[in-house]
C-alpha cells in the first residue's frame, strides 16, 4: 500500500480513504475478491482443482481459500464449479464467472 501511495503522491490513509470512497471496499476486500473471481474463472472455464486454483491466485492454504470463497459465493469450490460447469454445458450463461466477476 506504500508503494501504492507514493505512486500516486499521496499518503496511505488518503489513498484507502479514496479507495473506500470510490469501491465501498478496502484495498484488501477488492484484492480478494480479485483472486476469488480468477480462481472462479480457472475452476469453471479452464478446469482446473481448487486447490490448484487457490495456488495459482496466491493463497497458501487451502482450506483458507475455501472459507473465503464460501462467505462470498455462497458455496464451496467444488459445489459452485460443478453447479457453474453444468450450466455451461447446457448452454446458460447466466451466472458464469468472468474474470472480473466477485
Amino acid at each position: 500500500m506504500r508503494v501504492l501511495a507514493a505512486e500516486v503522491r499521496t499518503s496511505q490513509p488518503t489513498l484507502y480513504r479514496r479507495f473506500k470512497e470510490a469501491t465501498s471496499m478496502t484495498p484488501l476486500q477488492y484484492l480478494k475478491r480479485l483472486r476469488l473471481g480468477e480462481a472462479r474463472h480457472r475452476m469453471v472455464v479452464l478446469g482446473e482443482s481448487a486447490a490448484q486454483a487457490a495456488l495459482a491466485v496466491g493463497y497458501r492454504s487451502v482450506p483458507h481459500f475455501t472459507r473465503d470463497y464460501r462467505h462470498l459465493y455462497g458455496a464451496s469450490p467444488a459445489a459452485d464449479g460443478t453447479q457453474l460447469r453444468e450450466q455451461l454445458r447446457q448452454g446458460g450463461f447466466e451466472g458464469l464467472p468472468t474474470r472480473t466477476d466477485a
